[in-house]
């Protein structure tokens, strides 16, 4: 580890990093620098500064260290500044400060397609050691690894790549360095069995019943699975599932359900069961209101999303035999819940012209072309599966659209999803499809930006949607970044329960990414 400083008066302390200028976004997507003084950022440890021309090196111990996130108050003994002089002192009668990051290094670690953002705070540090955190401008080095806001020093992975990657805050003239290291962690986490379902508020590790108060006092319920990392205020990948036909071992229920919650293994996925309606009752068998199922898992995800930090730009629909039907007949039904899903995960049956389904599969050309350039596994048993034929015309049938499709034939099993515990090499190969769609993103696109107010200082708390179920909020420093976005004509609104936001945007998603930008006042 080591801190990388640069003097600079405390005169300037006040400067705002909101009047810098430069190439970069700001995403931070962008590495070039704010000027001429910054253009080669130094690496050898030695920073300079555009308030005095002495030079300060730093030193450490741990200086090889760049894997672990270290706290400044644990690291302040190895900050040494040295100066050739005190010209800069005595024209100002202030004491001299030092520019520093906090952390000085970071690990970011990527599982399962995942990561949370790592923030980094510029300080200015007194000979005393006391810091005090100030406005800076950040850029990054290696942007395929990730974003870093402009004006905010919040680190994103990209979640594809690994590697290290320095960052750079300028504030007053002076800059301060860090690094951080992307791993990826590249395993195929196991969950022991599903927990019976319970009641209760949701809690980490436990699959709870819930009964939405539309349903209160009857028959229909849905389960819900966070996963035993889960924090309140993080953002989560999301697998929504629905049981299949009750028929021999399988009940139907959505008590048992068990594809989406093995192939998440039980880290860092919230894993929701929605179940099919008839008569105000769950249904164990057939399809029962269509509609009234696709109304429930509409509604219900956007609350389960807005409760429990799931993100809707990284939400994977799955089922076995009628849920892998499902993912389609119900997920695909209309372009409103066609927009909810980031990938497909379809074991054993498909939506294709077939008797399963109540209109035949006439329509179901029409749904599964709404996977729309999105990724798709479908799976089935090698072994008398007797819905292999039907998987194998919806792999058809989405490869006829060009549509991404991978497929997986599970050795030495039927019509079941029970390999999904049993056969540990075929579940990572279905893993591996999982997590590399989230980290990727496969067929979508972002939208992101910054919600400032008058004086151009980031405003927080502003809710940024795009139609009603891609919604996002700006963090502390105004950014905000909406992913998973289906490419086409898109308005972007914004709102905040204080302030009143610049007009909605109208734009076209196509081959890039967008940048959009609102005022608050």
């Amino acid at each position: 580890m080591r801190w990388i400083v640069a003097p600079v008066l405390l005169a300037a302390c006040g400067a705002a990093a909101n009047g810098a200028t430069g190439t970069t976004s700001d995403t931070g997507a962008v590495s070039s620098s704010s000027d001429a003084s910054t253009s080669a950022a130094p690496t050898s440890g030695v920073a300079t500064s555009d308030a005095s021309t002495t030079t300060s090196s730093t030193s450490s111990d741990a200086s090889t260290s760049s894997t672990s996130s270290t706290s400044s108050d644990a690291s302040t003994s190895a900050v040494t500044a040295t100066s050739s002089g005190s010209s800069g002192d005595s024209s100002t009668g202030a004491p001299a400060m030092t520019l520093r990051i906090s952390p000085p290094d970071a690990l970011v670690t990527v599982a399962s397609g995942w990561s949370f953002p790592q923030r980094f705070v510029a300080e200015l540090v007194d000979a005393d050691m006391n810091a005090v955190p100030v406005l800076a401008e950040w850029t990054l080095a290696d942007p395929p690894l990730g974003e870093l806001t402009r004006f905010g020093g919040s680190f994103q992975a990209d979640n594809t790549a690994a590697g290290v990657v320095q960052i750079t805050a300028k504030h007053a003239g002076a800059e301060a360095f860090a690094e951080v290291t992307v791993v990826q962690q590249g395993d195929h986490p196991s969950c022991p069995p599903l927990p019976a379902l319970g009641a209760g508020p949701p809690t980490p590790g436990a699959f709870v019943k819930v009964v939405a108060p539309e349903y209160a006092g009857k028959g229909v319920y849905h389960g819900l699975y966070l996963p035993p990392d889960w924090e309140p205020g993080r953002s989560y990948p999301v697998v929504v599932e629905s049981p299949c036909n009750k028929t021999n071992a399988f009940t139907g229920k959505v008590d048992d359900a068990r594809l989406g919650y093995h192939v998440a293994g039980c880290r860092s996925y919230i894993v929701v069961v929605f179940p099919y309606i008839q008569a105000d009752a769950n249904l164990d068998f057939g399809w029962g209101d269509v509609n009234a199922a696709v109304a429930y898992w509409d509604l219900n995800l956007r609350r389960t999303l807005a409760e429990f930090g799931g993100d809707p730009g990284a939400v994977i629909s799955t089922g076995f035999s009628r849920g892998s039907i499902s993912t389609s007949y119900v997920g695909l039904y209309n372009d409103l819940i066609a927009d909810h899903w980031l990938g497909f995960f379809m074991h054993s049956h498909a939506d294709v012209v077939t008797p399963l389904t109540p209109d035949q599969g006439a329509a179901s050309a029409t749904r599964m072309g709404r996977v729309n350039g999105r990724a798709a596994l479908l799976s089935w048993g090698a072994a008398g599966d007797g819905g292999m034929a039907n998987s194998q015309k919806g792999v058809a049938l989405l490869a006829s659209f060009g549509d991404p499709v991978t497929t997986l034939a599970v050795p030495g099993v039927g019509h079941t999803d029970a390999w999904i515990i049993d056969d540990a090499s075929s579940r990572a190969t279905a893993q591996d499809w999982l997590f590399a769609t989230v980290a990727a993103r496969t067929g979508t696109h972002v939208i992101r930006g910054r919600v400032t107010d008058p004086d151009g200082f980031g405003v927080a708390d502003a809710a940024i949607a795009v139609g009603g179920f891609h919604v996002t909020r700006s963090d502390v420093d105004g950014y905000y970044a909406l992913r998973g976005l289906l490419p086409g004509d898109k308005l972007v609104t914004c709102t905040h329960p204080q302030l009143s936001c610049s007009g909605d945007q109208a734009v076209v998603l196509a081959d890039v990414d967008l940048e959009i930008d609102f005022d608050a006042s």
